[in-house]
């Protein structure tokens, strides 16, 4: 396979080579739930027409694997497709200002993929199976908050749970997660619950646990209103670990 990067290049390019020949159709906005309906109006996305691919440039990005652990830098670059829902996520460092660590999240066709190489050579980590599935799965419905359009696509479905709070569910591929979004008085996004995630444990076991995303700081740029600063939280029955924290630098959306 080689390194990471070049493999993540073949994958963008046969990914958009597929999502223009997939329609499975939209719903209304008028059918979501009231908050999910001003978040999609207040995003502009509408304006867009039909997103095939949305891609999203971090910054500022930092990740910690422990507690105790100090955050490390990383450099990250990510794309998403619609409407078949395919993300994939280019991410590198460097250990010790020597070694080349670069990994690659992805979901592509209901299949989950963690894959993490050192010196673009040898294979650290290579999650797979039905965790990692469900685990990008409900990660794609969580970047709702950054790809409004995903709302609109029939295989997530909505519940008002009350005015400032949304049950989210995706179903794809015979696959099923379900979060929770919850908004502020602005009907902006502010934080997404789910308890479909699974923490890999050092014996490489899986666990499930409960996860939470929260955004802020919302901007405009080119008529698209979008959070720009985001972290991610393992929420252990021990206390929490906030393991990622970013800022989008530039989203581009493309037909």
């Amino acid at each position: 396979m080689g390194n990471l990067k070049h493999y993540f290049s073949t994958e963008l390019r046969r990914a958009r080579a597929l999502v223009k020949k997939i329609y499975t159709g939209k719903r209304a906005v008028s059918d979501l739930p009231t908050a999910l309906q001003h978040f999609v109006l207040q995003s502009g996305c509408l304006s867009l027409g039909n997103i095939h691919q949305v891609k999203i440039e971090w910054k500022n990005a930092r990740l910690k694997l422990s507690k105790k652990g100090s955050w490390k830098s990383i450099t990250c670059v990510q794309h998403n497709f619609l409407p078949d829902p395919i993300r994939l996520v280019y991410m590198s460092t460097k250990v010790f200002g020597l070694i080349g660590i670069e990994a690659l999240d992805s979901f592509r066709h209901g299949n989950g993929n963690m894959m993490v190489k050192a010196a673009g050579l040898f294979k650290l980590v290579d999650a797979k199976g039905y965790q990692m599935d469900k685990a990008e799965l409900v990660t794609l419905l969580a970047e709702t908050m950054i790809i409004p359009d995903y709302a609109l696509q029939t295989y997530t479905q909505w519940e008002e749970i009350d005015l400032y709070t949304v049950r989210g569910t995706i179903n794809y591929h015979g696959l099923k997660a379900v979060g929770l979004f919850y908004f502020n008085e602005n009907f902006q996004v502010i934080k997404f619950e789910t308890n479909d995630r699974y923490y890999t444990q050092s014996n490489g076991n899986f666990l499930e646990t409960k996860w939470t995303a929260e955004c802020k700081t919302y901007i405009k740029h080119n008529d698209i209103t979008f959070p720009s600063a985001f972290s991610a939280t393992w929420n252990f029955p021990q206390g929490d670990l906030t393991y990622f924290k970013g800022e989008i630098n530039n989203i581009i959306f493309s037909n």
